[in-house]
């Protein structure tokens, strides 16, 4: 089994890096990494001198500016959220023993960002940041829904008729199901690095029964790592039809080396108090994949460094 968490010539991994080397995955998984602006985290970050020593580990003066400017503290906070959660993920993933290296992404002319060395792909939904990583030359995509939106949960289907296909149509008869295909439809087209430049009724998607919230209700888990791994129940059952994009010769579909894909969704954070269960959804090209989510709380990681 090769591990891709491992020492590199720059030094030994910190101990934050360490105690995720100990799950000793390989390269044949997709691995999930999640994170989310805590009340811990956002504690932590209520004090200046943390806020200010997490902002400086990104070493970016005009990147340090752009978050400082941003008027709400939620806002601003979950923006170095981002960064920090995107550089820690790719520097543990490569090896790089510092975890908040800049790292030199390069991108597609639509704007998906790129690395030579493995697959990936991000997503955030209010309070929580998520980033897929596989070791493949098939590109990989992942959306998550919003906790809380202001899409009409009556009047949902007579405002975004338009993104589906007929025969999505009877599929979509509940909210939940709603912005379930809105994260398939979503991690399709990141999947294709498309962004907006492509028909979302182009293709559908046919979902089997059986994925709702309760079953596949989150069960979170406490630990005082800086990473550990959780488990999720994945619902597959979903069939992808790209035949109206291969009528078209569609420029992103013609440009992948083979036309299969597997969906996997679950559920990341439960609905409760009005907001909306978060449903994740990951699209990738490769059969017989285990998805292995593991969360980063920054907050630990952040109490090595500063």
């Amino acid at each position: 089994m090769e591990q891709f968490f491992s020492e590199t010539e720059t030094g030994a991994l910190p101990p934050s890096h360490m105690a995720i080397s100990d799950y000793a995955y390989d390269k044949s998984n997709i691995i999930v990494f999640t994170t989310r602006l805590s009340p811990s985290l956002l504690e932590f970050w209520s004090d200046e001198f943390n806020f200010e020593c997490s902002l400086r580990l990104l070493d970016d003066l005009k990147q340090q500016q752009k978050i400082a400017d941003i008027k709400f503290h939620q806002q601003r906070h979950k923006a170095l959220l981002t960064v920090l959660f995107t550089r820690y993920v790719i520097n543990l993933v490569l090896g790089i023993s510092n975890p908040f290296a800049p790292v030199s992404f390069t991108y597609n002319e639509y704007g998906k960002p790129l690395l030579p060395d493995f697959q990936f792909n991000s997503s955030s939904s209010n309070n929580i940041v998520c980033m897929v990583v596989e070791f493949s030359t098939h590109p990989i995509g992942v959306d998550l829904s919003h906790s809380k939106q202001k899409i009409s949960n009556v009047n949902y289907l007579e405002e975004f008729r338009p993104i589906f296909d007929e025969s999505e149509i009877p599929q979509v008869d509940t909210y939940f199901k709603f912005n379930h295909f809105w994260t398939l439809k979503e991690a399709f087209t990141k999947l294709l690095g498309s962004g907006l430049n492509i028909e979302l009724a182009g293709f559908c998607f046919e979902v089997g029964e059986g994925f709702n919230a309760e079953t596949y209700k989150y069960v979170g888990k406490q630990s005082q790592s800086g990473c550990y791994d959780y488990t999720l129940p994945w619902f597959q059952d979903v069939k992808v039809n790209v035949d109206k994009l291969k009528e078209k010769k569609n420029q992103f579909l013609e440009s992948l080396e083979k036309e299969e894909f597997y969906c996997y969704s679950s559920i990341l954070e439960n609905g409760m108090g009005g907001d909306l269960p978060v449903i994740i959804t990951i699209i990738n090209q490769n059969k017989d994949k285990t998805v292995r989510p593991i969360e980063v709380q920054l907050e630990r990681i952040l109490n090595d460094y500063i």
